[in-house]
């Protein structure tokens, strides 16, 4: 009975500090999101990537609201001030600013009347009433704009508005047009950013799809989608691409409730590129596939009766998220880059919608004479790309097992 009594004893002891051993051991442990969080903030250059990517995001998000801060139209031309240096005040020509006073004066001619009294009363101008507001609008500006403050009207607070937006800075200068190339860069963010997230996003989901039939059921189904998926990887890419990028999309009867001569081009771009970048992502997924297929999870499953739509989903697609994350990292920067290239070539995105690609294009005759035009959308593309590549490599690093760091 003593024997017995100690032997129990022992046991409670080192099932004690068997207990104390796990807790601390448990206490030590990360969750794997921390783990893999941890391992990418090791790679400095994915950690750069990832916030340069994060900034272009929110520029594309907030765009419209840039411009209201800004009061810059993307296609607000003004030919007396093409090729302006960056950091550059100009103001517009005469003909704008009689056009908008003669605006101000038809939709509020009492305040415009007042304003013209006060005007010839202060001595501001020297011409009769009827001609104040024009006299005073080819004055200089700023100077104009102080006058109509000193008469303390409250009628001319829209006046003063529209005589502040005859002046304006521009960041990055002007291009062909005397469009501002600060806001059209804005807004070319929005339009590359947008065609390379949303093309990375759908030939994920294709290749996913094709990769995972492939995959999955092997034997005819598996020949013939690799037959098919080899053939589209075998054709010259650029060339195809300028190809399809010639076709008129408004003369498809089923996509004219869809597709017209303002977006046709965006359209068109997001479907090229679609059809013709989800291949080696269904490749990549149909390799995970055939080494999953055959765990002894996938096997229970099947033992269970689970559906084959039931295995794909719960058990074999989040075992392939990671690698398939990485090519769409790498994709998103590979449809930007084809973008800026059939942009530029005259076939991608069309003016008057600025792209960096058509920027590009519009300004490779202009080398010389402004070269910041060429320049500035040159860098966003090399940033974005790099951006996105070491974004990849990143996680890659990071959500491979083999490499975390425990």
């Amino acid at each position: 009975m003593s024997s017995n009594e100690i032997t129990m004893n022992d046991l409670e002891i080192d099932t004690a500090a068997l207990s104390a051993k796990d807790r601390a051991e448990i206490e030590k442990a990360q969750p794997m999101w921390k783990m893999v969080l941890k391992q990418f903030m090791t790679h400095k250059l994915a950690v750069v990537g990832a916030g340069i990517i994060t900034l272009f995001m929110l520029v594309s998000i907030f765009a419209s609201q840039i411009q209201s801060i800004t009061d810059l139209d993307p296609d607000n031309q003004n030919v007396a001030n093409r090729y302006l240096p960056p950091m550059t005040t100009a103001t517009v020509g005469q003909d704008v600013r009689e056009t908008e006073v003669e605006k101000f004066i038809n939709a509020s001619p009492e305040a415009a009347d007042k304003i013209q009294k006060a005007l010839v009363e202060k001595g501001v101008v020297a011409v009769a009433e009827a001609d104040s507001i024009y006299e005073l609008a080819a004055q200089d500006v700023k100077q104009a704009t102080a006058s109509l403050e000193n008469l303390n009207l409250p009628e001319a607070g829209e006046l003063v508005s529209i005589f502040k937006e005859f002046e304006t800075f521009h960041l990055f200068g002007t291009d062909e047009l005397g469009r501002d190339v600060f806001i059209r860069l804005i807004y070319g963010t929005q339009v590359s950013m947008g065609v390379g997230v949303l093309v990375a996003i759908a030939s994920a989901l294709i290749g996913l799809l094709i990769g995972s039939l492939a995959g999955f059921y092997g034997g005819l189904i598996d020949t013939m989608l690799m037959r098919v998926t080899d053939a589209l990887l075998s054709l010259p890419t650029i060339p195809v691409l300028i190809v399809m990028a010639a076709i008129d999309l408004t003369k498809l009867p089923w996509l004219n409730a869809v597709v017209s001569s303002s977006n046709q081009s965006i359209f068109k771009m997001v479907i090229i590129l679609c059809l013709f970048s989800w291949m080696t992502v269904a490749r990549l997924v149909r390799g995970s596939i055939l080494s999953i297929r055959e765990r002894e999870f996938v096997l229970a499953a099947r033992t269970l009766g689970a559906k084959d739509s039931t295995i794909i989903v719960r058990h074999m697609f989040p075992n392939v998220i990671a690698p398939m994350l990485v090519s769409i990292t790498l994709g998103v920067g590979e449809s930007i880059l084809f973008e800026a290239a059939l942009s530029f070539l005259g076939l991608g995105i069309m003016p008057p919608t600025p792209s960096w690609g058509n920027m590009l294009n519009n300004a490779q005759e202009l080398i010389y004479q402004a070269p910041f035009l060429a320049i500035l959308p040159g860098i966003l593309i090399l940033l974005t790309t790099m951006s996105f590549n070491y974004l990849g490599d990143g996680l890659q690093d990071a959500i491979d097992p083999k490499a975390i760091r425990r």
